[in-house]
């Protein structure tokens, strides 16, 4: 039913700065949803921009709960650490087959 406290968001966000640190948000629900600082009407979007590695807590009317977390981790420096977390991105990506817990 329309206007619902639903989950329909992952209850945490995992973001990347210098990659993906920017957060995009479209509530395609009928009624309006806040999120954090923004009041999101019917169609509108939204665009969050990080610029600090961290863990974000913010007001989500979209969860049940009404809280969602953004987890915004630095970028690797050393190769080996950029090597490491792209290949957990494409295991994330694809599934986790080989049943090694999720970082």
């Amino acid at each position: 039913m329309s206007g619902e406290r639903v989950d329909i968001l992952p209850q945490k966000i995992r973001l990347t700065l210098g990659i993906n640190d920017v957060l995009f948000l479209k509530n395609q629900d009928t009624v309006p949803q806040t999120f954090g600082p923004a009041l999101l009407m019917p169609g509108q979007s939204f665009r969050l921009p990080f610029e600090l590695a961290s863990e974000y807590q913010f007001a989500c009317t979209a969860h049940s709960s009404g809280q969602m977390t953004i987890i915004v981790d630095p970028f690797p420096a050393s190769p080996w650490g950029r090597l490491r977390w792209r290949t957990l991105q494409l295991i994330e990506a694809f599934g986790n087959k080989t049943h090694e817990p999720a970082s």
